[in-house]
């Protein structure tokens, strides 16, 4: 994250300041798609290969020395690592089906619409309808639209996957208007759908029975709400750069191969259940 903070001290833009957004553009699109991943669908052991194989750790190393919750992570996965995804998958589809299917009363709720609507606990709230309003905008849509809510923690995941994406475009095509826009869309998004609700979900499941004896989703939903709320900073920041850059600001051809090899990895990784949770072109 140390990266960005000098990017707005010399203008015109620098290939080396592009070099760092985009950088950073690709960890956030890798974060947020295995945030997607995890908390949408049925883990496998493919999945909790990736969450803890050596692309992730030097992803989330990226925000490590800024942010002690993100410092933990990359312990904790090291941690993983030394175990192995066939010792601990059982637990972990234990975890995830106590965290965020039941039958039983699940911890918390993975929804925003009982975190925000006036202590009402129902789904499909005005805020669900203003989430919906929100892909519609960009051209998305729940694939089970009125089936189920769109406001669950791994659809918002991966609608901030699909704009880091889109970022990642307007940089490469030097674009600086639609660039500092989609970051601006992503600002306004992060604040007030994700980082509004997202520690109090990860603070009642670690403080749960399921916490009491965590293996990896409590450990995990506590890095997204750091990560969501560190996103927000970096998002106006870079939002801002972009703004300044303006004309200044090249077509940069892609870099980081290895990195954006592993986030296709990682996005063609299917899972039971996920469908209920990923967005598709309208």
């Amino acid at each position: 994250m140390g990266e960005l903070h000098d990017m707005t001290n010399e203008m015109p833009a620098h290939a080396e300041d592009a070099l760092a957004l985009e950088a950073l553009l690709v960890s956030r699109a890798h974060l947020y798609t295995l945030f997607h991943k995890c908390f949408g669908g049925t883990p496998t052991a493919e999945l909790l290969e990736a969450a803890y194989g050596e692309d992730t750790r030097s992803v989330v190393d990226e925000y490590a020395a800024d942010n002690a919750s993100m410092a933990g992570l990359l312990g904790f996965l090291e941690a993983l690592a030394q175990d192995g995804a066939e010792e601990l998958i059982d637990q972990v589809k234990d975890e995830y089906i106590r965290v965020f299917v039941g039958p039983a009363n699940l911890p918390a709720s993975p929804y925003e619409s009982p975190y925000t609507g006036a202590h009402d606990m129902s789904l499909f709230q005005e805020n669900t309808l203003e989430v919906r309003k929100t892909y519609h905008g960009c051209g998305l849509r729940l694939a089970r639209e009125q089936r189920v809510p769109d406001d669950h923690v791994s659809a918002m995941c991966h609608f901030m996957s699909i704009l880091a994406d889109r970022s990642l475009g307007a940089l490469e095509a030097g674009d600086a208007a639609a660039l500092t826009a989609g970051l601006r869309e992503q600002s306004a998004f992060v604040d007030r759908h994700l980082a509004n609700w997202l520690g109090t979900f990860a603070a009642a499941v670690r403080n749960s029975k399921v916490g009491s004896h965590a293996v990896f989703y409590p450990q995990m939903l506590e890095a997204a709400a750091a990560f969501v709320e560190s996103d927000s900073i970096f998002l106006k920041e870079a939002a801002y750069w972009a703004e300044q850059a303006g004309n200044g600001l090249a077509a940069n051809p892609p870099h980081f191969a290895q990195a954006r090899s592993s986030l296709e990895a990682l996005r063609s990784i299917r899972l039971l259940g996920l469908e209920e949770n990923e967005l598709i072109a309208q």
